[in-house]
């Protein structure tokens, strides 16, 4: 499950179509470290005239939950059928994405970032319209072995070449598994202080044998 993520700032995107997008969108938003459940975040959907960003609220809202940020990814036969059987499907670009273990108030924050410092994440997504704004959740799925020693569950993250597939195919789901590369895995100081919600990570001692996952 992921609740905290940056988008982070477009020194870091590439020339790519995609990353040339979010990087024009990037200012639009109110911030882009520190995402959490209802914040406005940037995704990006694709219509004829190719990748377009759209801000919008991060968690569907319901009248049990105020805020679902998170989506199954074995769930889309179930709650989630009418937004991916109608193509509502998005990208979440994804500087870092964190999660925390250990025992309550002893907890150790992890960051997780690409492999390739030139390009972020992709998440894949859901969004629907809703009553005041649209909104979107991120898809999850089991975690990679090495994730797994941290979390059981991460992002449902995409390679590029099945951006498309994913966003315009009847039914993409095989492209919805844990990801074993392209990762890597810091300790980091706590990414909610004030200056981790600025910043983004301090990075502690990069983890011995999480180079890459």
């Amino acid at each position: 499950m992921c609740n905290l993520y940056d988008i982070g700032t477009n020194s870091r995107r590439n020339n790519g179509q995609w990353e040339t997008t979010i990087s024009v969108a990037i200012g639009e938003i109110q911030k882009a470290h520190g995402i959490r459940k209802t914040d406005p975040g940037l995704v990006l959907t694709l219509n004829d005239e190719g990748p377009q960003a759209q801000i919008m609220r991060w968690g569907f809202k319901r009248s049990f939950n105020r805020a679902i940020n998170n989506a199954r990814s074995d769930k889309l036969d179930g709650m989630w059928s009418e937004s991916w059987q109608q193509c509502r499907r998005c990208l979440i670009p994804i500087q870092t994405f964190y999660e925390w273990t250990g025992t309550p108030g002893k907890k150790q924050a992890f960051a997780f970032t690409s492999a390739n410092s030139e390009s972020p994440l992709w998440a894949a997504g859901i969004w629907e319209p809703g009553d005041e704004h649209p909104a979107y959740s991120m898809l999850t799925t089991a975690a990679s072995e090495t994730v797994s020693t941290i979390h059981d569950r991460m992002p449902a993250l995409l390679q590029s070449e099945d951006f498309e597939t994913f966003l315009n195919a009847e039914n993409p789901r095989c492209l919805l598994n844990p990801v074993n590369d392209g990762l890597k895995i810091y300790r980091c100081k706590n990414p909610l202080s004030k200056r981790g919600s600025q910043n983004g990570p301090q990075r502690e001692d990069q983890l011995p044998g999480f180079d890459d996952i």
